[in-house]
């Protein structure tokens, strides 16, 4: 017992250290709490294609990207959009779909909805910390990306010199987990040290984040991930420690979120 307690002091360490994967695969996945595809519940237009990630999150609050052929993929509307081997989606008709993965006998899904393209507002790519925006009526295309050991976000523009903006979520800590809402109005960041959410508003225009108020907004113990709701009416949050989710519900005028019981 004494040996397998020092195994889990160590494992954090070695996760940061990207060591992870000399464990052998019986062992490490002990240490798996679940896993997630990002971008969560996105809508593009028929004939589009949508990239996903399949990331794993770890008990020590670690996060990875799964690219190995250890990973599977499949939808459960075809008729709707198909998906391969690489977890690339492809819209044929629309409708929605549940696009499922698998990782090492961990399961996840997310819903892909599909729509003619004249109703899409936005194309989101990415994963977990970083999501790669189009704003599909300007053309225009952001790139938001977390940065856990800054405690901030940085936020950059296709087509604009310089190397971009960077917003602090201090005083709160450790942003990993991105969400953008479907009319790609605000942006949300889970917290994992601060067991928090930070929200922003977009503004397409001149590029910047500015926090909602309210901002930020606290969160269950050890919240892992956040995906909004399809609708973009509400956001779920899951946490490490168990398969508990909590629920929030979005004001569609501020962006500004209130706890659903």
């Amino acid at each position: 017992m004494c040996k397998f307690k020092q195994f889990v002091q160590v494992l954090p360490i070695l996760s940061i250290l990207g060591l992870c994967s000399c464990i052998s695969s019986d062992v490490s996945n002990l240490f798996i709490t679940g896993v997630k595809l990002t971008p969560a519940n996105p809508t593009i237009a028929v004939a589009a294609t949508q990239q996903f990630a399949l990331t794993v999150m770890f008990v020590d609050g670690q996060t990875s990207n799964v690219t190995t052929s250890d990973s599977r993929y499949s939808s459960d509307n075809t008729a709707v959009a198909t998906v391969n081997t690489s977890g690339l989606a492809t819209a044929v008709a629309t409708g929605t779909a549940n696009i499922l993965a698998s990782y090492r006998g961990n399961n996840t899904k997310t819903l892909l909805t599909v729509t003619a393209a004249t109703n899409v507002v936005s194309a989101v790519q990415g994963d977990s910390r970083v999501l790669h925006v189009t704003n599909l009526r300007t053309a225009q295309r952001m790139t938001f990306a977390a940065n856990g050991l800054a405690d901030s976000l940085m936020i950059s523009r296709d087509g604009e010199g310089g190397a971009g903006t960077e917003v602090s979520v201090l005083p709160e800590h450790g942003p990993g987990w991105l969400a953008i809402d479907p009319s790609s109005h605000y942006l949300y960041a889970v917290n994992h040290t601060s067991q928090s959410i930070s929200a922003f508003s977009i503004n397409w225009k001149s590029g910047e984040l500015n926090a909602v108020v309210g901002s930020p907004f606290a969160a269950a113990a050890r919240p892992s991930s956040v995906e909004v709701n399809p609708d973009g009416t509400g956001l779920s949050v899951a946490h490490f420690q168990d398969s508990t989710v909590s629920y929030f519900r979005i004001d569609p005028a501020t962006g500004a979120l209130t706890p659903e019981p």
